[in-house]
């Protein structure tokens, strides 16, 4: 499959394209970009310089869509509408009924539709779930904490209008989380806005609690506003698993489990992996097959929380 990657962002030139070209899925790149030189891209990769040319000349069966938040939607619409499967950068879109129109499209194309929260793919979530499954427990309670400083004044994620703020970057990790930890909808969702930034008082940090018919809880506090923090611990009967750079861990640094059962303290290491290629060979390999619903599940089931995230905050 030939794959164009339109949009340059930093996580398209430093993990997308890397993550591409080393699998065996892949027979070609083209990347779409209005703002990179040519030197900045591999020779080997045609470059194109507006979208709708890239759509049309590229030649690609699947687009990597990796744009500002608030023109997912608009350039998905184009590539889908050219016959095109479509992974999206996260949030895949701004609110749920954009998500439920773009998937009916998907539908009636017999085409893919992706989300890219790409760290639920990374090996220590298998091992995860594999360590509770080994003590015969279940996780029962979980907290996340996913806070770093704030990004470069000019970046898209400080502007409203392109879809910035806390809520709609960091939201999509809190939401994937949930349906990695507990496999259902919360029944109860309560998040509140914890830090504002400028005049239009966009939102930069947030804390959710989500409670569970199954009895299970998750608190999280997201944010880019603090020093850094990436970390998950989840609970249950006789285990505490603590995940450490769990949302972003490298390509070259292991995954690390510290473990306590029945009081008693483990490690177990988790060799290094590549999530945005293990995640974007999932996705071909699915293409491949023609049979990709789970994509669409989850792709419906976090942009339905988020947007409830969202009117539990007060944002809209």
């Amino acid at each position: 499959m030939k794959v164009l990657v339109i949009g340059h962002s930093r996580i398209a030139r430093r993990r997308v394209l890397p993550a591409l070209r080393g699998l065996s899925e892949v027979n070609g790149v083209a990347v779409a970009s209005r703002s990179a030189e040519p030197t900045e891209i591999d020779p080997a990769i045609p470059l194109f310089n507006d979208y709708e040319t890239a759509i049309k000349l590229s030649a690609a069966s699947v687009a990597y869509i990796s744009v500002a938040n608030s023109d997912h939607v608009r350039w998905a619409e184009r590539c889908l509408h050219a016959g095109m499967h479509v992974i999206m950068d996260k949030p895949a879109c701004l609110t749920y009924n954009e998500a439920r129109s773009l998937v009916d499209l998907a539908t009636t194309k017999n085409r893919c539709l992706a989300e890219a929260t790409v760290f639920s793919y990374h090996p220590q979530f298998q091992a995860l779930r594999q360590a509770f499954q080994d003590a015969g427990s279940r996780i029962m309670r979980a907290s996340a904490v996913f806070s770093f400083p704030p990004f470069e004044k000019n970046d898209f994620r400080n502007r409203r209008e392109l879809g910035g703020g806390a809520l709609y970057d960091l939201g999509p990790y809190a939401v994937a989380t949930s349906r990695l930890l507990f496999g259902q909808e919360p029944s109860k969702v309560t998040c509140e806005i914890t830090a504002r930034q400028g005049i239009d008082r966009l939102d930069t940090a947030f804390s959710v609690l989500l409670t569970y018919d199954s009895g299970g809880a998750m608190v999280g506090h997201f944010g880019f506003d603090t020093e850094y923090q990436n970390y998950m611990h989840a609970l249950g009967p006789g285990l505490s698993v603590e995940l450490q750079r769990v949302f972003t861990l490298p390509p070259d640094v292991p995954g690390r489990l510290r473990m306590k059962r029945n009081n008693t303290e483990d490690e177990r290491v988790i060799t290094p992996a590549d999530a945005f290629a293990i995640f974007l060979q999932s996705v071909l390999q699915a293409i491949g097959k023609g049979s990709w619903d789970s994509f669409t599940s989850a792709f419906l089931a976090d942009a339905k929380l988020l947007s409830k995230l969202r009117r539990t905050s007060g944002e809209r």
